[in-house]
């Protein structure tokens, strides 16, 4: 006939199979929340100098779209504020004429870990990183 287990194996079984199932609800957990974070940024339609020192002028007026989301209408020398949830991001940036109708538009992927501390973000630089 068979022996019955140990008691003791038994439960450092139990415990160790609740540690694992602790650690593994941690790491779920901060997977959520580093994915479902939601950033505020601030854009704005600046002039800026280039790494090659060259000056380069704020556009007239863009709309700025951040992962399909509600639209930011910025003018020259213009700021606004927008959303990004999550790690990777699209930014569809379009040139608008007088009419405000789209001449031209951009798109550039970027994450929140290439921005500066404050979390700003010059549009007319990123239109000029877009090309």
């Amino acid at each position: 006939m068979r022996e019955l287990p140990n008691r003791r194996r038994v439960i450092l079984k139990h415990v160790l199979v609740n540690c694992v199932l602790v650690l593994l609800l941690i790491g779920l957990g901060a997977w959520c929340y580093v994915q479902g974070k939601t950033y505020k940024l601030s854009l704005g339609n600046y002039a800026f100098t280039g790494q090659d020192g060259q000056e380069h002028p704020a556009l007239e007026a863009v709309e700025v779209f951040i992962d399909d989301k509600e639209p930011v209408f910025l003018l020259e020398d213009d700021s606004g504020t927008g959303e990004a949830t999550g790690r990777q991001h699209t930014m569809v940036i379009k040139l608008l004429d007088e009419n405000d109708k789209p001449i031209e538009s951009r798109t550039l992927k970027f994450s929140v870990a290439d921005l500066d501390d404050d979390l700003d973000v010059n549009v007319a630089e990123f239109w000029l990183r877009a090309k």
